[in-house]
């Protein structure tokens, strides 16, 4: 097995397709240098825990940074000069800079916020499966998938739900440069967009300054830290981003995983419709098996060692949560869905330490609901004959269907 880490790289088509047989080579190392990506990769849950967990020693500050791992398109570099300065913040930062940010966040993301939110939530599943019962067959991403959490994070931010294809197209701008499998021509739009974003929000959060509303752009405007300052426009707009992608894309790409999944295990199905106590297990079965974030980054601040391998000073290493979430030395069976698996909730899909995603309550409850209501309403899930060529979009740190086309029955009123 482990002849594929030097014949293959993570940045191959084929194995972004189907990463799961260079997953399992990659834990015969756990941790290993990709010439071709020019960084070290971590499969191994304790060591990647170990890494996440110290960010003195593995820094998140410009981890992030595409133009540092690709050369941009001169036009990009021009667009960007015009553009607001980007700044690290959250993903991008360490202690203390990202404790100050992260304390003027929490509250809205915390455990208690987003219960207060379900009835919010379930609205906006409800009223998306009212559109797709009367057809009985639908793209379950495009249709279901991409407009429940766009509306989730429309409604969060204080923007009109009509903003929802702008949103979209924000969040994909926003995460495509940093997968490195786009083209030249492709990060010019992308950055185009960006720009477009960054005007449009900036002119928002110019109105909460004047008039507050109950909603996060006006939350970030106001807020201050314990020494009395507030957040800079750079900050709330690279917040803003981040929320977008964290809120959006792989809240999208979790629930469209999820359906293929129920699919694909029947028998596991009908155990989630005699027992929905399960549904909590599923979601992170879901996220444990899929990994919506298949990885981040980390720059190791020191010369240092791990496993024996020799990490210099300013070396790159990428996390590779979706391996770890399949690591047999921590779940027993790694590749089967186990909706009663134990240690479930111990997968790193929303990573750890204190980089663990803000946005993680809210996307574990969109899953929840969607998966939950869906369950309620429709039977007989199945796949229209040679529609579907179950194709993921080519991205080194996200995965997501392009396209999931299902047919199903309505549960009629009584019908259990």
């Amino acid at each position: 097995m482990s002849e594929l880490l030097s014949e293959c790289s993570l940045d191959d088509i084929d194995v972004l397709e189907c990463p799961w047989p260079y997953y399992q080579a990659m834990h015969e190392r756990g941790l290993y240098f990709d010439d071709r990506l020019g960084m070290f990769i971590c499969a191994d849950y304790a060591l990647m825990r170990q890494i996440l967990r110290d960010p003195e020693l593995f820094s998140s500050v410009n981890s992030q940074n595409v133009q540092q791992m690709r050369q941009p398109p001169p036009e990009v570099v021009a667009l960007q000069a015009q553009m607001e300065r980007p700044v690290n913040i959250l993903v991008s930062s360490d202690p203390p800079e990202h404790g100050r940010i992260r304390q003027l966040l929490d509250a809205p993301f915390r455990r208690r916020a987003i219960e207060q939110m379900r009835p919010q939530i379930q609205d906006v599943v409800d009223g998306t499966i009212d559109t797709l019962i009367p057809r009985g067959t639908a793209d379950m991403v495009e249709d279901f998938a991409v407009p429940i959490p766009v509306a989730v994070i429309a409604d969060i931010l204080g923007l009109a739900r009509s903003t929802a294809p702008d949103i979209k197209a924000w969040s994909d701008a926003s995460v495509e440069p940093l997968g490195l499998m786009l083209s030249d021509e492709r990060w010019i739009e992308c950055a185009h967009i960006i720009n477009d974003f960054q005007q449009f929000i900036a002119a928002e959060l110019e109105k909460r300054k004047r008039n507050p509303q109950n909603d996060l752009l006006s939350h970030m405007v106001h807020s201050t830290d314990e020494q009395g300052a507030g957040l800079t426009l750079g900050e709330m707009l690279g917040i803003t981003s981040q929320l977008l992608v964290a809120g959006n894309e792989t809240t999208t790409n979790g629930i469209a995983a999820g359906i293929q999944l129920l699919i694909d295990h029947p028998d596991q199905q009908q155990a989630l419709r005699e027992d929905p106590e399960r549904l909590l297990t599923f979601v992170n079965e879901v996220l444990r098996l899929e990994s919506p974030v298949q990885g981040l980054y980390r720059i190791a601040t020191a010369d240092t060692e791990l496993q024996g391998i020799s990490i210099p000073k300013g070396a790159r290493i990428m996390v590779r949560f979706a391996a770890a979430n399949r690591d047999a030395k921590k779940y027993a069976q790694p590749d089967e869905l186990d909706i009663h698996r134990r240690n479930a909730g111990t997968h790193v899909g929303f990573g750890a330490g204190i980089h663990h995603c803000l946005g993680a309550n809210l996307a574990r409850e969109e899953m929840l609901q969607a998966f939950s209501r869906l369950l309620q309403r429709a039977v007989n899930f199945r796949y229209p004959d040679q529609t579907n060529d179950f194709t993921h979009h080519p991205n080194l740190v996200l995965r997501g269907l392009k396209q999931l086309w299902v047919r199903f029955d309505p549960i009629e009123p009584g019908q259990c």
